[in-house]
């Protein structure tokens, strides 16, 4: 069975076999036998579905998938991806976390949900915040994992090791200029920020005000696109770490998730 494409036409002359609804692509589509009018194949006859796009549909979503691959190699030579997680978030997926309370066991399905249902169009931001261990970077990083399996992009970095990174970007040495990083940052449709609020920042010292215009340039490249933010601050600190103008952006279409609960990494240990 072959699908003719639309160069050639509903109303080429042939043989009607019958008329249907395509499952797939929801067009009306009239599966014909008819003569091959041109080209090396002039001549034969075949049996054809004219009006389908399921053909379309599919080189459409080949292409998507590409281009997200295209961003991910973009992403992993400008930042290292593999350096960037700890050997503990290599291997975190929805499926290794064991919520230790019922709460943490709502927010897991929560973030699976976001994740099934993630629509880079729609899906806003989450902001994780809790106590030391609870699992608001492995969830994160499992979420990250199921969108790139999904054929999205998606990146997950650490506040210190992101401002490392834009610090290295000045060297001589570097394949990277600053520009370049936030352009892939701005580009990838998940962006997971991990451990806001890590680096100390009080807005009197001259290294934290340049924290804080990076993060402002980096908040400001991701404005309108889903983002992931992981914290043990609560709102009070957050704001003293970040100042308001960053924490605004920050909460802008964002849900807050707060993670309660024993440090899993510490369990049996007392």
């Amino acid at each position: 069975m072959l699908h003719i494409r639309d160069k050639i036409g509903s109303g080429l002359a042939g043989d009607l076999l019958e008329e249907f609804t395509c499952g797939g692509c929801g067009r009306e589509v009239q599966r014909k036998e008819l003569t091959i009018p041109f080209g090396p194949r002039k001549g034969e006859r075949i049996v054809a579905n004219l009006g389908c796009k399921c053909e379309n549909i599919r080189l459409a979503k080949q292409a998507v998938v590409q281009a997200s691959r295209l961003k991910m190699r973009r992403m992993e030579k400008a930042f290292g991806q593999q350096s960037l997680l700890n050997e503990a978030l290599r291997r975190a997926t929805f499926e290794s976390y064991t919520a230790p309370t019922q709460e943490l066991q709502r927010v897991k399905e929560r973030l699976v949900n976001y994740a099934e249902s993630f629509d880079v169009n729609k899906s806003g931001n989450l902001l994780l915040y809790g106590d030391y261990g609870v699992g608001k970077s492995h969830l994160s990083a499992a979420i990250s994992k199921v969108l790139i399996e999904k054929g999205h992009s998606a990146l997950f970095l650490s506040l210190p090791k992101l401002l490392t990174q834009i610090k290295d970007a000045f060297r001589e040495s570097s394949n990277f200029s600053e520009a370049k990083l936030f352009q892939v940052i701005g580009e990838v449709e998940l962006f997971v920020l991990d451990d806001l609020g890590a680096e100390y920042m009080n807005p009197k010292q001259e290294g934290d005000s340049w924290v804080q215009t990076k993060l402002f340039e980096v908040l400001d490249a991701r404005a309108g696109k889903p983002t992931i933010y992981t914290t043990n601050l609560n709102g009070a600190g957050l704001k003293q770490r970040l100042n308001d103008r960053n924490l605004s952006r920050v909460l802008e279409r964002t849900e807050i998730i707060h993670m309660s609960g024993p440090d899993y990494r510490r369990r049996g240990f007392s």
